[in-house]
């Protein structure tokens, strides 16, 4: 389809979509459902399939991850060339894939893992498994050649991790309308946060030195540091003490962190952290999407409200599941600031 007439086709149709999902403060309504059941109902608005209730939290997740990438990739599929960084938002989900692929194959698992079909932007060879080499094979993966031992496994992912990060920065800067520069302040935030977030479980679970973590951060240029666009915001927090709410008053984001009540013992939460921040980013999402209608932000921060969308059905899925009270289940999922 021509680019006008399918941007405009793909606008209303994102927008359609977004209308009857659960995103915004409609997300909350998945946490009212009382059983599994009710929840296949209210997502997919179709007969509870006959499984085990048992089998039936796979089921909801499988089939809500299938149907959020077949709508993306029917939306994307309008475009007869779409912008690079479109599919590059595909590119996490084959990594994804290949780790779980590579996981497997070093347990010795003959039977091939469930995995996200990406369809004709699938470019690992899936049928090849378990040889690793072979799915690789004439791709940006093809270093991966090998089934690694449970030891290389994160080395391994740890180096997907960084190329994905890289060709992704590469494909943002790169996008050819004028969304780019909103669409890049906001990635870079993103990805900021999560180097940051990932500094501070380092920080706090693992008891890394600021040198051990700098080695572990992501980076989109040629090193990590703190000049870097999405090392900054690591770079901060890297020589406070976890444990001295006096020395995190005046950081750039203290309104984010977790509460401090005198003569308790008070220690820097990551994850308090980080559902603040995901809170905030999907109010951020839902609002360039309407601001630059028509243009590549509308698929991309589609994809970023189905992202969360997808997320909340995984937390209101395990909450009835484990029977957690759904407050907390919400805080999980980065849709709530409260938690009791």
């Amino acid at each position: 389809m021509e680019k006008s007439g399918g941007s405009a086709y793909v606008y209303a149709k994102a927008s359609g979509i977004l209308g009857k999902s659960f995103v915004g403060s409609r997300s909350e309504n998945l946490f009212n459902a009382q059983s599994l059941s009710e929840l296949w109902e209210m997502v997919f608005n179709s007969p509870v399939p006959s499984v085990p209730e048992v089998l039936l939290a796979n089921k909801i997740e499988n089939e809500a991850s299938r149907k959020f990438i077949h709508d993306y990739l029917k939306l994307l599929e309008v475009y007869s060339n779409p912008d690079r960084f479109l599919v590059s938002l595909l590119e996490r989900i084959e990594v994804e894939n290949l780790k779980v692929f590579a996981a497997s194959a070093s347990l010795s698992e003959l039977n091939i893992p469930r995995f996200t079909d990406l369809g004709k932007y699938a470019v690992l060879d899936y049928k090849a498994y378990p040889d690793i080499q072979k799915m690789t094979k004439g791709t940006v993966w093809e270093w991966y050649d090998h089934v690694p031992s449970l030891d290389e496994r994160q080395k391994l992912s740890y180096r997907l991790d960084l190329f994905e990060i890289k060709d992704f920065w590469d494909s943002l800067n790169h996008i050819g309308d004028n969304t780019r520069d909103a669409l890049v302040e906001f990635y870079r935030k993103d990805l900021s946060i999560k180097n940051m977030i990932w500094a501070l479980r380092l920080k706090v679970y693992y008891n890394m030195s600021a040198l051990d973590i700098v080695q572990n951060l992501f980076y989109v240029g040629i090193k990590p540091c703190i000049e870097d666009p999405i090392c900054g915001y690591a770079f901060a927090v890297l020589d406070k003490a976890v444990d001295s709410f006096d020395d995190w008053q005046s950081w750039h984001f203290a309104r984010y962190l977790n509460p401090h009540v005198d003569g308790v013992v008070w220690k820097v939460d990551p994850v308090w952290i980080e559902q603040r921040f995901r809170a905030d980013e999907a109010k951020n999402a839902l609002q360039i999407f309407h601001q630059y209608p028509m243009t590549t932000a509308t698929l991309a921060m589609y994809f970023r409200l189905k992202q969360q969308e997808l997320n909340c059905i995984r937390a209101a899925t395990e909450a009835l599941r484990l029977g957690v009270a759904s407050h907390e289940a919400m805080f999980a999922a980065g849709i709530s600031v409260d938690v009791e």
